[in-house]
């Protein structure tokens, strides 16, 4: 199939989105994307990453796809499962197929997995085609249709033709955005005091609401019983499993909603699962996208097991990757203040919140399901401004 063909397929079902960590045998299609103002490629750090970003797009009612190499599979497997599937998101995977049995000789370090390759995504939950310029098009209207997360795996000689990607010659940007204010903090408010003075900012603002994505774990629990106490939660999405995703997911919903304010509230392990994210979020630079990390140093939801963020200035690493404005609190006050100058300001922001680790030990679980919210907040999105 020629790119020209693959890519009019593409667009013609409303599918102009992509993001992905690249193949060689996808070298023409991120070349392509990358030329044309009306295509949009978000390259990501990581497999999982690029799932998020695209399931992002897609909840703000941009179609999307997600692209990687089978060998990156694997990194990708827990967005599949634990996101994809469970929410049933539409997103659109094309994986590539290095060291397929009977195809031309390859790399040793693609021999096992080009064998598992079709049967590991079927085992995902995964609607699985070959790509072919005869099925293509009756596959991908089908997905569309159906509404289901599909993949299609792309053999060499499968996608030609096209100009092959060229590396950018661009400035390499050092030390021109302020660094946070040196200093030492200990958190002593509990993340659900914190999640509780974080609530007036998640619901202001009427119709022009935020968008606010909770990671994985204690704090989407915590977050839903303030919430079920009586305030508004259509605009919330409250993830489960995909541990490090959230903020990869909150840039795509920022890219498919420019005008609406998106607010991501992560924890320091997730983040120091993914930190190259922060790299994809700088490099993007939404601005309306807003980072806030309450950091306890602890695994809270696998029993308070110690992360190594005391040893990790986030913040600094956050201007380093891009962020316009970050800093690191420990009081409830000054986090008010800091977090409403940045709610203000042009993004990307971070915001380090340090909180004492522990939680409730009657705290209870979303009791409405994750289909339910993902389908409640795709509406909200689409219902908000463009």
């Amino acid at each position: 199939m020629q790119i020209g063909q693959f890519q009019d397929l593409l667009c013609g079902f409303g599918i102009k989105s992509g993001s992905g960590v690249p193949c060689s045998y996808f070298s023409s299609v991120v070349s392509f994307m990358e030329t044309r103002e009306e295509l949009d490629y978000l390259p990501a750090t990581s497999e999982g990453e690029a799932v998020a970003i695209a399931a992002g797009l897609v909840t703000g009612g941009r179609p999307a796809f997600a692209l990687m190499q089978n060998s990156g599979l694997g990194n990708a497997v827990n967005p599949i499962t634990s996101m994809l599937a469970i929410y049933q998101m539409p997103v659109l995977l094309f994986i590539s197929h290095r060291g397929e049995p009977g195809g031309s000789l390859d790399e040793p370090q693609h021999e096992v997995m080009g064998k598992i390759t079709p049967a590991l995504a079927e085992l995902c939950g995964l609607r699985v085609h070959r790509l072919s310029d005869t099925s293509f098009r009756q596959t991908l209207a089908q997905a569309v249709e159906d509404r289901v997360p599909t993949a299609w795996i792309v053999g060499e000689k499968d996608i030609e033709g096209g100009a092959k990607s060229r590396p950018s010659a661009r400035a390499v940007r050092c030390g021109d955005r302020a660094l946070p204010k040196p200093g030492s903090w200990v958190g002593t408010l509990s993340r659900e005091a914190a999640l509780r003075a974080t609530l007036p900012f998640l619901n202001s603002g009427g119709t022009d609401r935020p968008a606010v994505i909770s990671t994985t774990g204690k704090l989407s629990r915590e977050l839903f019983e303030l919430d079920d106490r009586g305030h508004d939660r259509d605009n919330r999405f409250y993830m489960v499993g995909s541990m490090g995703c959230a903020a990869a997911f909150g840039l795509g919903v920022a890219r498919a909603r420019p005008r609406r304010t998106t607010i991501v509230l992560d924890g320091d392990g997730a983040i120091l699962m993914k930190l190259g994210t922060l790299a994809t979020i700088g490099d993007q630079s939404p601005a309306n996208f807003h980072h806030v990390v309450f950091d306890n140093q602890a695994h809270d939801t696998t029993g308070g097991q110690r992360t190594v963020s005391a040893t990790v200035d986030l913040a600094t690493i956050a201007i380093a990757a891009g962020y316009r404005k970050a800093a690191t609190v420990c009081d409830e006050r000054e986090y008010q203040e800091v977090l409403s100058e940045h709610l203000q300001s042009e993004g990307p922001t971070f915001l380090r919140m340090m909180i004492a680790p522990g939680a409730r030990r009657d705290l209870g679980r979303p009791t409405i399901s994750p289909r339910a919210v993902h389908s409640r907040f795709a509406t909200f999105l689409v219902e908000a401004p463009v």
